[in-house]
């Protein structure tokens, strides 16, 4: 299957079952899909639940947390494991992503894992932190109830190098 009809199919999608007012909020004017590239490796620091984000629940939502490359030359990502910096591809954490025009819906999809898109609403992005928030069963488990968790990310600067697979 094309990656493209995919793609273009996932927005038109995302637009249609996403609706319009939940977006209603101010856009910072500096967005911009390439500040991806303002570092090679970005890092979770802080996952947090609507409504509580003095409390860090990384701990809970250990699927989202890791280290991630961006390459916005070729709209591809990869995901690796912050322990090991081994890649987590194999397992649906590398493909293809996109920025809407109007900055607010950022959308991956994976080349291998589960034949799904995720759509994530994106909150900042700058060279300093990138964060999304989505919304995802509490805790992690699919029978309980959903909640938007916020997913905050900062240039990686320790030890672990990672390299893109694809």
């Amino acid at each position: 299957m094309k990656k493209r009809p995919v793609i273009f199919a996932s927005v038109l999608l995302a637009g249609l079952l996403t609706s319009l007012g939940s977006h209603a909020r101010a856009i910072d004017a500096q967005s911009d899909i390439r500040a991806f590239a303002s570092s090679p490796q970005w890092l979770t620091t802080r996952v947090y639940i609507e409504g509580a984000p003095d409390v860090d629940v990384k701990d809970k939502y250990p699927g989202v947390v890791g280290i991630s490359m961006w390459d916005p030359e070729r709209n591809r990502y990869e995901f690796f494991y912050t322990d090991t910096g081994l890649s987590k591809y194999e397992q649906g954490g590398g493909g293809y992503f996109l920025v809407t025009g109007d900055k607010t819906t950022h959308i991956l999809v994976p080349d291998k894992g589960p034949a799904r898109t995720v759509v994530r609403r994106l909150e900042v992005l700058n060279n300093k932190e990138f964060t999304y928030s989505r919304e995802v069963p509490r805790d992690m488990i699919e029978n309980n109830a959903p909640v938007r968790i916020y997913v905050v990310h900062a240039p990686y600067n320790g030890n672990i190098k990672t390299s893109a697979s694809h």
